[in-house]
This record gives structure tokens, sequence and C-alpha cells, in this order.
């Protein structure tokens, strides 16, 4: 397991300079907010929607940086992962919801990833072989986690670490010099929302905040509880400036990219692949900008590839109680992404592909209101984290995160059974366009979803329970002394 483990190496501060400690894990779970997928959605909400949607990208930005900050101070605190916690403080049934959630999270991570480096390389090299192109990608993508096993923790963990750096850089920087006229607009204060645009909008809330991301993120850094030389409050502001940093950078492209389709493309229909590709060659006017984003997607992709084996395995063991052995966390979600992406380029090509690039995120976007109640509850509770639980301002912003994931999924839903908007007709198959989720599928997903979030809202931790139990017995027990006393 050293091989996969490696994070865990740069989440103990095991490498050249004491920043790697917060900088490193945040720069790899960083990695799944970065490919082909996350920049198609930017562009079609621009070139649809224009700058409506501006300030909500902003507030999903804030919302994952809270959520990424609250799950590291968990794994530092407790010393735990989230999904530990989880298994301690919820009933099984619970558990293995979360777990379904979080594993379909995971997996449509994977999927995205393969079929949006399949994409790339086709808009790179106009190949139109897709079913081969994605065996390549798949193998290219996956192998090199496998060839890290070979390599201590230490090593693999800056290797990794270098990795995921370079991506960040290239990623912000390449955009920024490719297209240099970066759209600067401030009438945006106010989002003008739609039942066209709750597709949209459930599509930016599934690129900017993931799931699975918060028990990967938590186990990364438990190991950081036993540093003896490093105060808790210093590791917590090292996390939140690495944290901030990154997603910084993430906004800054969603940004640039939104902006720029909205200002190259002013049509209010959902675009389609070859639509897609004539924006992007319209944005990106530098010749080198393809290579460098294929160059992107390949190594985001190892990163990926590596962090969903971990989250694989935290999922595994503690949301659903069964222990895997690691060929199985390396070759079952891969295998999945494999099937599911090539029956959509098989059944649909390119613009199935794309479609199901649109998809994914819609769908990670599904499980978040159910996913932060966890996050949210044992940051808050003083049991877990003792004096660093979080304070009442940030209890409050907890609880507005919650809602804006709450709402963003209602108004999908509601637009989905009661709306006639165009990608719900294209859902139903009443447009001829690809259908990548069966309408049915979407809907019952959606819907139980939302059960599920109000259900766990109202059930709160079994230590949070054995408090209050605890505290009432003490009173009694103070009032028969009182009684015997007076008597």
């Amino acid at each position: 397991m050293d091989g996969v483990r490696c994070m865990e190496s740069v989440g103990a501060g095991v490498a050249p300079h004491s920043s790697f400690r917060s900088l490193g894990p945040t720069l790899l779970i960083t990695m799944a907010y970065i490919d082909l997928g996350k920049w198609v959605v930017a562009l079609e909400a621009g070139s649809r929607f224009g700058y409506d949607l501006v300030l909500l990208v902003l507030l999903f930005n804030l919302s994952a940086i809270l959520c990424q900050y609250l799950s590291s101070c968990i794994g530092i605190v407790t010393g735990k992962n989230l999904a530990e916690i989880c298994h301690q403080e919820y009933s099984r049934t619970i558990c293995i919801v979360l777990g379904l959630q979080a594993g379909l999270s995971l997996l449509t991570s994977e999927v995205s990833m393969i079929a949006g480096t399949a994409i790339g390389f086709k808009f790179v090299f106009d190949y139109d072989d897709l079913i081969s192109v994605i065996w390549l990608i798949s193998v290219v993508v996956n192998l090199l986690p496998y060839t890290l096993s070979l390599l201590d923790k230490r090593m693999a963990g800056m290797f990794n670490t270098y990795v995921a750096g370079f991506t960040l850089v290239c990623f912000v920087l390449g955009l920024l010099v490719s297209h240099p006229k970066t759209p600067i607009n401030m009438n945006v204060m106010f989002p003008k929302l739609s039942g066209e645009s709750a597709y949209s909008l459930m599509a930016l809330l599934g690129t900017n905040i993931i799931a699975h991301n918060f028990y990967t993120h938590s186990s990364v850094v438990q190991v950081q509880r036993r540093l003896p030389a490093l105060t808790i409050g210093s590791l917590f502001h090292d996390h939140l400036f690495s944290i901030v940093f990154s997603f910084s950078g993430i906004y800054l492209v969603n940004y640039i990219l939104l902006c720029s389709a909205a200002d190259e493309s002013k049509n209010a229909m959902a675009i389609h692949f070859q639509e897609a590709v004539q924006l992007a060659n319209q944005i990106f006017t530098n010749p080198v900008a393809p290579i460098v984003l294929l160059v992107i997607l390949l190594f985001s992709g190892h990163i990926i590839s590596m962090t969903c084996i971990i989250g694989s395995d935290v999922i595994s063991e503690n949301l659903f109680g069964v222990k895997l052995p690691l060929f199985a966390h390396h070759i079952l979600p891969k295998v999945f992404a494999m099937i599911t992406t090539i029956y959509h380029a098989k059944v649909a090509g390119s613009e199935g592909l794309y479609q199901l690039l649109i998809m994914c995120p819609v769908v990670q976007a599904m499980f978040l209101p159910s996913s932060v109640i966890p996050v949210f509850r044992v940051s808050s509770s003083r049991l877990w984290m003792g004096r660093h639980k979080i304070s009442l301002c940030v209890e409050i912003l907890a609880f507005l995160t919650f809602l804006l994931t709450l709402f963003t999924n209602i108004i999908f839903v509601a637009e989905i059974i009661f709306g006639d908007s165009t990608w719900t007709n294209d859902l139903k198959g009443n447009t001829g366009s690809p259908i990548v989720l069966p309408y049915a599928a979407v809907v019952l997903i959606s819907c139980a979803s939302i059960g599920f979030t109000l259900f766990l809202a109202v059930n709160p931790l079994k230590s949070a329970c054995t408090e209050v139990e605890g505290l009432f017995s003490s009173v009694h027990s103070q009032r028969d002394i009182g009684k015997c006393s007076s008597g």
C-alpha cells in the first residue's frame, strides 16, 4: 500500500519544506476539480446565460473552500477520517447510503476524467477512433499509480505533489497566456435564475464541490494529529491558506471561461460538441494551448486516479464495512468508468461523451446536501473537536452552505418534474439528443437524495444524543440529592 498511501507521507510533513504538510495534500485534492468536464460546464453556462451565474459560481467556490477546510480540521483534530467518524456516529443503514453517494461521486469523477481526456485527445490530434483512444487513456492515466507502488512513500509523495503543483500552475497560467484578453465585468452582482438555467446551475455546483473529497482529504491529513512539534492552530492556518490559494486559482479559471464564453457566444440554446469546439477555438487562440490542455488532462488524470484509490479504500472499509484488497480499488472503479465511457462513445460518439461530461457533475451535485451534513455536524461537535469546534459564525456559514446546496437541488427537481425547459425535454428524449442517463433515473436519484437529506438533517450524531442524556441524568441526580437534603 506504500505507493498508494504516499499522500500520507506528504501530509505528515516528510518533505524538504514544512509547507508541503498543508500545501501537498491540498494540491492533490485540488486535481479532482481539474478535468475537461469542469471546463465544458463553464463554457456552456457562459455561452447560454452570460454573466447571470458568475456570482453563484463564486458562492459555490467559497462553499468548497469551507467544506474542504472543515474536512481537514476534522482529520487533524480527531486523528480519524470522516468516514471512520460516520461509522461510529450513524447507524449502518445511514452509513451505507452515505457510502453509496460517496462511491457514485467517486465513480462519476473517474468517468469524467477518462471521457474528458479522450475528448481532449480527439481535440488535439483530430483522431476519430474514440474507442481506441479511451483504451489508451485508461491505461496511461492508471498505469502510473502501479509504477509508483515500487517507490517508497516519501519519494512517491514528493513526485505526486510536484506533478499536482505543476499541473495547477499550467492550469491557471496556461489559460491566462492563451487568452490574454481576460474579460472583467463588474455588473454581475444579481444572478438571474430560470428553469433553463437550473441544469447548468446544478452542473456548476457539482464542478465546484465534490462529496467524496471530504472523506479523502480528512484521511490524508489525519496523520498530522501525531506531529508533536506543531500546534493545531498553526496547522489550521496553514491548511486554510493552502486551500484558499488552490481554490482561488480554480475559481479564476472558471470565471475566465464563463465570461469568455459569454462574450464570444450569445446562443441561448444548449450547445453541442461541435459548437463547443468552435467556441473553444475562439477563446484559445494560442497554437500551443491544445498541447498544454492535453498535458494538464493527463497529469490531473493520474492524480485523480490515485486519490480515487484512497477514497475508495476509506469509503468501502468504514462506510460499507468491507475491506477490499488494493488491486480491487485499482481495478473496479476504472473498469466501471471505462465501460461507461466506451458505451456512450459507441452509442453517440463525441456528442455522447460531451453530454456525459456535463451530466457527471450534475450527478455529483445531487449527493452534496446530505454529504455536507456529517462535515458540519462533526466540526461543530464539542465531543469530537473539543476546544477546536467551529465558532458560531462558522456554524452560520456552514448552515448557509447547506441551504445553498439544498435549494439548488430543490430548484433542479422542481424543474425536472414540472418544467418544460430544453434540457428537461432532452432528458425525456423528446429532442433527439443523446440520453446519457434515463429521465426516470434522474428523477429517482434526485428525489431520493433530497429525502435522505431531510432524514439525515433531523437525525443527530449518536454522541450528541448521549451528551444530552448525560446532561438530563446529571440534572435529575442533583434534584434527587436536593430532595434528600431537604427531607
